[in-house]
């Protein structure tokens, strides 16, 4: 197998595994720094005897001696590196425009030297993949973690670019924010590889259990050609969105054909009609793909039916 198909999953992920970051939504024009630390919830490690189990969510993340933004770095850690976590800061903090804890971690550089020190939480994730994004021969690394303005962020490494340049990221906003009076919202996140999709891409499902909205986000990463050495761009490849509110409900299904780069979206939507009989729509939409990005190219066939 070629390494542009081998695309490995670094974490052994289950299925509930999640990631989510969220404060209560504000009236139009409050003050965002005044909002309560008690409004926010999000993700909370617990310390592990693995000797990895979390990684470095952003393009770069001091490691301090001690739990505080102004502590002396013992180094830096790059996005991507393992760590592992060995306690976490009991107090809910604000550093930057986060709200979170610190955690103590340890990380091994590749001579298996060890270095402890504290990370805030927001630098942390689960979520971690290595393949050859653009094809271009080479490993890519994507990480995903909550934006400090309540988005899923999605970042991929150039591993052999020199930073600062090196690392190409793009937003996903989050569902059920509305309903739920929340800003921000969770992140599933799967890797699906290029032999299913054509190109390897990254798959976040944000769907609140509390809430009916949810969708699912598919993020690639294009190069400049197959050319070597050179920061490529993180774009959304597709979006699509569902709702469960019975007696209405809106679902999909996305079914890939990797040999004609392309995608077909079958959408459901059940709902009442004036009657109060069920009426069952099901509609059918081809998409190309072309640059990393799924266009619509097929007007979508529609079918409904009705029961009793």
């Amino acid at each position: 197998m070629t390494p542009a198909l081998l695309l490995s999953l670094v974490l052994s992920q289950s299925p509930e595994l999640e990631l989510h970051y969220t404060a209560s939504s504000l009236e139009e024009g409050a003050d965002p720094s005044k909002r309560a630390l008690d409004t926010y919830d999000f993700t909370q490690f617990e310390p592990s005897a693995k000797k990895a189990g979390l990684y470095v969510g952003v393009d770069e993340a001091n490691l301090r001696q001690s739990p505080g933004a102004d502590a002396a770095v013992v180094t830096t850690l790059p996005l991507g590196v393992p760590v592992r976590v060995l306690e976490r800061g009991k107090e809910r903090l604000k550093v930057g425009e986060y709200v979170n804890h610190w955690y103590q971690v340890e990380y091994l550089d590749a001579k298996g030297a060890s270095f402890k020190g504290w990370l805030f939480g927001n630098t942390l994730t689960p979520f971690r993949f290595e393949g050859d994004f653009d094809n271009d021969g080479e490993q890519e690394v994507a990480t995903v973690v909550m934006s400090s303005d309540f988005k899923i962020r999605v970042r991929v490494l150039e591993p052999n670019v020199k930073p600062p340049r090196r690392v190409s990221s793009v937003d996903i906003t989050p569902a059920g924010q509305g309903y739920m009076s929340v800003d921000g919202g969770s992140a599933k996140v799967t890797l699906v590889p290029a032999k299913t999709a054509g190109l390897a891409l990254v798959k976040v499902d944000s769907m609140p259990e509390a809430c009916s909205d949810y969708s699912t986000t598919y993020v690639s990463y294009t190069g400049l050609g197959k050319k070597k050495g050179v920061l490529g761009r993180s774009k959304l490849a597709l979006e699509v969105a569902g709702l469960a509110d019975p007696p209405n409900n809106s679902s999909y299904k996305v079914s890939f054909q990797p040999k004609q780069q392309g995608l077909t979206v079958v959408r459901t939507n059940v709902e009442e009609n004036e009657s109060g009989k069920e009426v069952k729509t099901t509609e059918r939409t081809k998409y190309k793909l072309a640059d990393g990005v799924f266009s619509e190219v097929k007007a979508s066939d529609a079918t409904a039916e009705t029961k009793p």
